[in-house]
């Protein structure tokens, strides 16, 4: 747009570690010429610019005999050629070496005064932005792809040290049942320490499982099969199984789970994890009070809440609370074991699910995105999980969904819960 003041403009990019140059773009000049002028070396004292004395400088270098320096240099139809250029050095921020050389040349018309050369610079502090601006993204990039590629491999790792734990887990435990089930009578104390055994086993197997199931979701290896199932029964068997536990530490259990209008698509063992998650979440985060556990019909959607009176989570925390392997520090609660991976879990469950969840205090206003809903809380004002899932298909992948509906047997994957809590 301003070939009268620019008849010609060249840009050279400096090797990193050497002294080759490259044309990487032109403008102006006729493709033969271009061609002409395509490679250099910034150490070569024949070139056709003076790119050396330029890098050595680090500041702009006039050159006067460009028609001198260019033998058989013609520009595009049109335009005069001109007999200066200026070389100017692109040195981007941080850096005390140029990556690319600008030369532009001198219209023959007008005369290189202040203005004109002032021109000159805010063209070469525009390309300086902009190869800063390339710069910045690439870099970038490569981080984000270095951070990418780590985390795939701690997914990777959490998954085959998860397997390997699992093996001996199951070794350990099954010969230990076998004991406390067996037809002899053991002495107390030795009852007494297989117990405490067999009830730390299943708490490491969980983990263990845990991070295998997380890492799993996180690698897309988890496949979903959506069956109709009466979620108010379901739920409220699975809830139930916290009953003993909560009445054995003073707490109030209440479980309201109305009947929905249709049995709603959920991959069962997930939707287990889900709740048992939840409630063993508010179990060991409420010293006193009541855990409460709903299930309602809202439109489109079932909606399930967990609510707790417990000692609440601090606003500070509230963005991260479904980050993985985050744990609130200082919390307190009845145990501060954990592998901080829980509520990080139920949400990539959730997700599978179509559905959305959040977390509010009864003092908070919701701040939340579609995928999850953090809620400023108040310490010692309790907690409360709402979890939506849509009813119907129309959200899930036909390849996972089985028509057939399933009745609600009592639970087998509570036991582990149930057992820590």
């Amino acid at each position: 747009e301003y070939d009268l003041d620019l008849p010609f403009v060249l840009i050279y990019a400096l090797e990193p570690h050497g002294d080759q140059v490259r044309l990487v773009s032109a403008t102006g000049l006729s493709t033969q010429t271009v061609a002409d002028l395509r490679s250099a070396c910034s150490r070569d004292a024949q070139a056709v610019w003076p790119l050396e004395k330029v890098v050595r400088l680090g500041s702009a270098v006039q050159v006067d005999d460009v028609r001198r320096r260019i033998t058989g240099v013609s520009l595009v139809p049109d335009r005069e050629l001109p007999n200066a250029a200026l070389a100017h050095p692109i040195i981007p921020p941080g850096t005390d070496r140029p990556v690319a050389i600008l030369i532009a040349g001198i219209s023959p018309r007008l005369p290189m005064n202040e203005a004109y050369r002032s021109f000159y610079d805010s063209l070469a502090s525009g390309v300086t932005t902009s190869v800063a601006n390339v710069s910045a993204y690439e870099d970038e990039r490569r981080r984000a792809k270095a951070l990418a590629e780590l985390d795939r491999a701690k997914t990777a790792f959490f998954s085959n040290v998860s397997h390997e734990f699992r093996t001996p887990l199951t070794l350990m435990l099954g010969p230990v049942e076998d004991a406390l089930a067996g037809p002899e009578a053991l002495p107390p104390l030795h009852r007494e320490q297989l117990e405490v055994v067999h009830r730390n086993g299943l708490r490491l197997q969980r983990l263990v499982n845990g991070l295998l199931e997380f890492s799993r979701i996180e690698a897309g290896r988890v496949r979903a099969a959506f069956e109709p199932t009466d979620l108010a029964e379901f739920t409220a068997d699975l809830a139930s199984n916290f009953r003993a536990a909560c009445e054995k530490a003073g707490l109030e259990l209440r479980v309201d789970c109305s009947p929905l209008s249709e049995p709603v698509f959920v991959d069962r063992p997930m939707w287990e994890k889900i709740v048992l998650n939840l409630l063993s979440n508010a179990f060991k985060f409420t010293l006193e009070g009541e855990i409460a556990v709903t299930l309602r019909q809202a439109g489109s959607t079932a909606e399930l809440v967990v609510r707790d009176s417990g000692t609440g989570i601090p606003a500070v925390e509230m963005p991260r609370l479904f980050e993985r392997f985050h744990r609130i520090e200082n919390a307190q609660a009845r145990t501060h074991e954990g592998s901080g991976i829980g509520l990080a879990l139920v949400q990539e469950l959730v997700k599978l699910h179509g559905g959305t969840i959040s977390a509010e205090s009864k003092a908070g206003s919701d701040v939340g995105s579609e995928a999850t809903g953090n809620v400023v809380n108040e310490v010692d004002q309790g907690t409360t999980f709402r979890i939506s899932i849509p009813l119907g298909t129309v959200h899930l992948a036909p390849e996972q969904v089985r028509g057939r509906r399933i009745s609600a047997p009592p639970s087998a994957g509570a036991s582990p819960f149930v057992q820590e809590a």
